[in-house]
């Protein structure tokens, strides 16, 4: 039983009657006032009986005062007022603590008898009815000791308060309190630290120095004054000491068993509220079973919103009785009805997912391994290789689980609420016309790449051979395949406008629009996706810039897994433009289609323009008559930014003077051989002159 809230909801109905709140110190004084006399003991203390006074004759004979009729409580408690003293008595010894306390507080009669010494049986009596109780210390009266363990009252004000008691303090305090008469260990003199009671469990966050250890200032200021006193007589100074040590001591032996007592209290409340949920659920899940619900309707320990609303409605620590259930039973019925569809949804997700993976298997069986295994090359195009890699590329088209998934047989098998082992059974009956379906699939994927080059008047070349020039890894591949692999054989996807002039090899594509089979993550349900190739469309320049690269460095048919590299894809650079950017096969073929669009742009403004005339070389062109080469491999090691010439002492910088005469042209800066090679190039300018045609760069 919990103790402490009885005795604060005692606490809390006086005060719902107008009563003052008060601390217990100002309670008590209360309790043990008496109007009739003024020599009253503190109110820690119990009364002694009074001394009966010899009646004087005057008194004696005088006629006695007419009695107040008695109204409100004290009329209601007349019978227990006249009730003989052992029954009173008998009765008492069947109360717990919080009850004489509030016994005490009804009126002034009761208060008078319980504060009374001669009653002190009656406060020891009820302390022997709570089992564990601490006995009370020599020092503090038995009503004092049981209202400071009984009663969440601050100590000195009377507010709630909510902390713990402070054992060796014995007091509680509020939050105000707590500023107002505490203060931190460190802030206390050293010579008397080790004697004052202390706190344990409060925390102040202005304090963080403290740990949490506090003295009462009253119990400094006291010990603090005694210590100044017996300070000047050494022949007590140490007998003092002994003292307050050991005293010091026993009130840790105190705080220690009121800490065990009050976790003792809880265990057993926890304990009581446990049982009292356990027999109310019980009751609950059998009146549940009698309306026909199972077991696997009532949600389980687990963090839904379902089970949030089963806690609050079930698990209570209150007796289940007629009236309760029937408000409860509706709410119930709802909620389990709800919970029931959620569970059936989630099993069948659960059973999906279970043959979203078992098609996933069979699938896999049927697609095989059709792989190719390469010896891929450092360098590339060019024989700068120290190393070959063996890497392995998927060139076959096959549809992955979202593309297979939307075929009419594997969507019905997929959609279909059924087990794995019947689904199983059923796609071994439909197996041949899956794997037709599967065909059909690659053959529109396959027809799509090949008919893209043919709409633009190109017939792919199927031949196919490897950097050294042997056929052999390509002999089993079909022909259409063989004219897809090829290193010329370029595409561009137009979904995305920022990504729709970039050159994407066919199997770079395969494998970004999941065109060829991957592994999958199963923990997730799969959306049905219907094949739809209409933004993956041939891309013509880039076939004829490539074709060209390919040709100056006498490789026309390699295959573009060969010359992508590895483990670096960016091995090339320009070989006409003062640009050393290192950029992948793709990206090099982007760069010639964008300088060569913005020269067609410039030489339009040229052309219309009726200003001077200046020739203006698309440096870019195949067809242009110079010997720079189209392709560079890229090393850093060997490579020198045109930026850096400086730096590395090649000369000053110089200018193309030309150029900057022509409005949209980016401002050619190099050596003074190289702007003299661009003029030459360019401009068409075979003898330029200083500070005309170039300058240094300012």
């Amino acid at each position: 039983m919990n103790f402490e809230s009885e005795s604060e909801n005692t606490a809390h109905s006086s005060a719902e009657d107008g009563s003052v709140e008060m601390g217990i110190d100002m309670l008590l004084e209360e309790v043990l006032r008496d109007t009739d006399s003024a020599g009253d003991e503190s109110e820690l203390e119990l009364q002694h009986p009074r001394r009966k006074r010899t009646r004087d004759t005057i008194n004696a004979t005088r006629t006695p005062n007419r009695k107040k009729q008695a109204r409100g409580k004290q009329g209601r408690l007349a019978g227990l007022m006249n009730m003989p003293i052992d029954i009173f008595t008998e009765i008492m010894s069947h109360l717990l603590p919080v009850d004489i306390i509030s016994m005490s507080r009804s009126n002034k009669y009761f208060r008078n008898m319980l504060m009374n010494r001669s009653s002190l049986h009656i406060w020891r009596v009820s302390m022997r009815n709570v089992p564990g109780l601490p006995d009370c210390p020599p020092d503090m009266s038995e009503p004092s000791y049981l209202a400071l363990v009984f009663l969440k009252r601050c100590t000195k004000c009377g507010n709630i308060a909510r902390g713990k008691l402070e054992g060796e303090l014995r007091v509680r305090l509020c939050t105000a309190c707590r500023h107002k008469h505490l203060i931190p260990i460190d802030e206390v003199p050293a010579e008397i630290r080790a004697f004052p009671p202390r706190s344990y469990h409060i925390f102040i966050p202005e304090h963080k120095l403290s740990i949490n250890r506090y003295m009462l200032a009253e119990d400094v200021s006291s010990l603090e004054a005694e210590f100044n006193e017996v300070q000047r007589l050494d022949d007590l100074l140490e007998t003092w000491i002994d003292e307050k040590t050991e005293k010091v001591l026993q009130r840790q032996r105190e705080h220690k068993a009121l800490t065990e007592f009050f976790d003792n209290l809880d265990n057993d409340r926890e304990k009581e509220l446990t049982e009292l949920k356990d027999a109310r659920r019980s009751d609950i899940q059998h009146r549940l079973k009698a309306l026909g619900w199972q077991n696997e309707d009532i949600p389980p320990n687990s963090k839904s919103e379902h089970y949030r609303t089963w806690n609050a409605l079930v698990n209570q620590p209150k007796p289940l009785t007629d009236r309760i259930w029937i408000n409860l039973r509706p709410k119930l019925i709802t909620l389990l009805k709800n919970y029931r569809e959620h569970r059936l949804e989630l099993e069948r997700r659960q059973r999906k997912l279970r043959r979203q993976g078992l098609l996933m298997e069979l699938l896999a069986e049927i697609k095989g391994n059709p792989s190719l295994t390469f010896q891929v090359r450092e360098s590339g195009l060019f024989p700068n290789s120290r190393q070959l890699h063996s890497r392995t590329f998927n060139h076959n088209v096959f549809p992955n689980l979202a593309h297979a998934f939307a075929l009419p047989l594997l969507k019905d098998l997929y959609d279909t609420d059924t087990t794995t082992e019947e689904m199983e059974d059923e796609f071994e009956d439909l197996r041949e016309d899956i794997e037709a379906l599967i065909d059909e699939w690659k053959n529109e994927v396959l027809a799509h790449f090949t008919n893209q080059a043919a709409t633009h008047g190109i017939s792919l070349c199927p031949t196919l051979i490897s950097y050294d020039g042997n056929p052999e890894p390509f002999v089993t591949i079909p022909d259409n395949i063989k004219s897809l692999l090829r290193a010329d054989s370029l595409f561009r996807i137009t979904r995305h406008s920022e990504t729709q002039n970039t050159p994407r090899a066919y199997t770079s594509i395969i494998y970004s629009e999941s065109l060829t089979w991957m592994s999958q993550n199963t923990h997730a349900l799969i959306t049905p996706k219907a094949l739809n190739l209409e933004h993956v469309s041939w891309y013509p320049e880039a076939h004829e810039i490539a074709k060209a690269l390919l040709a100056s460095v006498g490789k026309p048919d390699v295959s573009y897994m060969e010359i992508k590299g590895y483990p670096l894809t960016r091995i090339y650079m320009c070989g006409r433009c003062q640009d050393t950017t290192p950029r992948s096969w793709e990206e090099l073929i982007k760069h010639y289609i964008e300088q060569n669009q913005k020269h067609s742009a410039v030489q339009n403004d040229l052309e219309s323009s009726d200003g001077e005339t200046i020739v203006y070389n698309d440096i870019h062109d195949r067809a242009l008559d110079t010997d720079l080469p189209l392709i560079k491999y890229y090393e850093d090691r060997v490579q020198t930014k045109i930026m850096d010439v400086r730096d590395q002492g090649l000369g000053r910088l110089q200018v193309c003077k030309v150029c900057d005469r022509i409005p949209g042209v980016d401002e050619t800066v190099g050596s003074q051989s190289f702007v003299v090679r661009h003029l030459l190039d360019v401009h068409g300018i075979a003898k330029p002159k200083f500070d005309e045609h170039y300058a240094p760069k300012l």
